[in-house]
């Protein structure tokens, strides 16, 4: 769609128009918004005292461990709101994520900026804005929802409601509800006894919002073009280090040090390598006996998923498909219940839907399982373990509809 957003006169001219990416060519003054459920933006709990490199080594340690994904398969892009200059600018903590090669291909595009479609509808301080629209390349129904200033996102209607409702989990309430556009009916419905729960007032347009008392909600006026898609700060900041030849000198004289110092690990760490090279040789020649006779060991877990798979569906106590969505939004309501969050979501068919949950100590990932159980589900701990980097346990866990059933019982 080539219309602006709803705003002020002063918000409404060309230089503010917005088009959908697919749409049509866009004008040098025109903003493309590109879908927000390809681009995430995701919040880190990183240090405040790390900058430049090393933050952003934390940062993708800790996108990679949220996502489950290996670090360099998701790209990331600072982005701080407001924006900031300076020392200030630095310490980001959320962070746009998407498809490296995606990411590449918005380059090319001739505009004023490229922002995830959320990030380009009207913001204020303490105001929750929601719009309904449709995908160009696939006509599918989305709802975009900016969170204030600094957060947003854009979900599947039906998943817009979990994810309301954990923001108001990790926040407080808005002020008031902007819906920017009219939503589907059902939505609205769900929105609005979520909005009398928590006593919200609920908007349909920017004068409703003011006539509250609240800031008048703006369209791009808090920072968000230095969001834009297409520039990465990091890679500008490499290109700078790799120009500044002189001070590679002594940054070589500090790593010849940390050479000479680590030297006598050496063993300790080819030890270490030894042992994990047995323990590979070991963990292959059990899965060679017992899952995959023939044929290369690419990736272990997900052949020996797979073979699991196979050997449940051969044996009639395979899994029926289910709705992803529906499955998900079971399990979400018995951790919620809970009072746990995960750390990492993902569904595949064949295997079912993998929760990563950091939980207080073992006896909790017991309770947790089984009111999943309780709650019709079936359940199977695929790791549980005392986490490294955080207190407690971390365990991940496979939930599928019990054999024979689909949906709720």
């Amino acid at each position: 769609m080539s219309a602006p957003h709803p705003d002020s006169a002063a918000d409404a001219g060309p230089d503010r128009a917005i088009i959908r990416l697919g749409s049509g060519t866009a004008d040098p003054r025109q903003v493309v918004s590109v879908p927000g459920t390809a681009v995430p933006l995701v919040a880190l709990d990183l240090p405040q005292g790390l900058r430049g490199a090393a933050r952003e080594q934390v940062a993708r340690r800790q996108l990679a461990d949220r996502t489950g994904q290996k670090e360099g398969t998701l790209d990331l892009r600072p982005c701080l709101l407001p924006a900031a200059k300076g020392a200030a600018a630095e310490r980001w903590t959320r962070v746009l994520t998407a498809d490296p090669a995606w990411l590449a291909g918005l380059r090319q595009i001739q505009a004023r900026a490229v922002l995830p479609d959320y990030l380009t509808l009207p913001a204020a301080q303490g105001v929750w804005t929601l719009s309904a629209d449709r995908l160009t390349e696939t006509g599918q129904e989305i709802i975009m929802a900016r969170l204030g200033l600094e957060d947003g996102f854009s979900a599947l209607p039906a998943l817009l409601p979990l994810m309301l409702e954990q923001a108001l989990r990790d926040a407080p309430p808005p002020a008031a509800l902007l819906l920017a556009t009219p939503l589907p009916a059902e939505t609205e419905a769900t929105l609005a006894n979520m909005a009398a729960t928590h006593a919200i007032p609920v908007a349909r347009d920017i004068e409703g919002i003011t006539a509250l008392g609240l800031p008048r909600p703006k369209i791009l006026a808090h920072g968000e073009l230095a969001c834009d898609l297409r520039h990465n700060p990091m890679a500008a900041r490499a290109r700078l280090a790799r120009r500044v030849l002189p001070w590679r000198w002594p940054a070589l004289a500090l790593l010849l040090a940390a050479g000479l110092w680590s030297a006598t690990e050496i063993t300790a760490t080819r030890r270490i390598a030894a042992e994990t090279a047995t323990l590979s040789a070991q963990t292959q020649t059990l899965v060679r006996q017992h899952f995959i006779p023939d044929g290369p060991l690419l990736d272990l877990r997900l052949q020996v998923s797979r073979a699991l798979a196979d050997l449940r569906k051969s044996s009639g106590t395979g899994e029926t498909q289910s709705d992803p969505l529906e499955l998900t939004a079971r399990a979400a309501e018995v951790i919620a219940a809970a009072g746990a969050q995960p750390d990492t979501l993902s569904y595949r068919a064949g295997e079912g839907l993998r929760l990563g949950l950091q939980l207080a100590d073992f006896a909790a990932a017991d309770r947790i399982a089984a009111d999943l159980r309780a709650a019709g589900l079936a359940v199977e701990v695929a790791d549980l373990r005392v986490s490294d980097d955080a207190p407690g346990v971390r365990g991940e866990f496979i939930v599928t509809h019990r054999s024979g059933q689909e949906g709720r019982p």
